[in-house]
């Protein structure tokens, strides 16, 4: 019988440790840094816990017609 890989959303666990951040009394600065950083190191606490970070195939769709690409490799 082979085991059920587990999944996790890394975005989610972010946004769930900040929350406990600010539970516990902490004041997280969530527009600092990289969201890139935090994704990467969510995923990699996930990985070294033997759970696979994934994410929603919605969360990749290009939603916004590429604005969103459009603003971050030209500027505009």
């Amino acid at each position: 019988m082979s085991e059920t890989i587990q999944t996790y959303d890394p975005r989610r666990l972010v946004e769930e440790v900040a929350a406990l951040l600010v539970e516990r009394g902490l004041r997280p600065d969530r527009d600092g840094g990289s969201a890139v950083e935090r994704v990467t190191a969510a995923s990699m606490l996930l990985r070294n816990l033997g759970i696979m970070p994934t994410v929603a195939p919605e969360a990749w769709l290009d939603l916004d017609g590429q604005q969103g690409y459009n603003r971050l490799v030209h500027g505009d």
